[in-house]
């Protein structure tokens, strides 16, 4: 009885898994966005490695959700994994703490637009 290998991982991921391989040069910053009532079930598995060497913000989305306890857990807990170096909470519905986003991405790529700066 031959055995047949079934590949579980589904072809559009590969895909998208290639093509963030492959335009990752141009990018400066990561944004990987999660549901803050399951950070760990939706965070993908491949983002840690495929972002090395570049600034990485994790979303907790839907943080309106969620108490602020467990909220405080998974930002500490993502942030000393080293699988961000900001983690920020917010609302895609409802808007709540985009500025906070905002204010994060300036923070993390303020190194980098320096550098670009002084090239100038």
């Amino acid at each position: 009885m031959s055995m047949t290998q079934i590949n579980w991982y589904p072809g559009h991921m590969k895909k998208t898994k290639d093509l963030i391989e492959e335009n990752l040069k141009l990018i400066d910053v990561v944004l990987e966005i999660v549901d803050a009532r399951i950070p760990l079930s939706s965070k993908n598995p491949n983002i840690a490695s495929l972002s090395k060497n570049k600034k990485r913000i994790i979303v907790l989305n839907k943080s309106d959700l969620v108490s602020k306890q467990e909220l405080d857990k998974w930002k500490k807990y993502f942030k000393e994994q080293d699988f961000a170096d900001e983690v920020v909470e917010m609302s895609a519905e409802t808007g709540y703490n985009v500025k906070k986003l905002y204010e994060a991405i300036e923070f993390v790529s303020k190194e980098r637009k320096e550098k670009l700066l002084k090239k100038v």
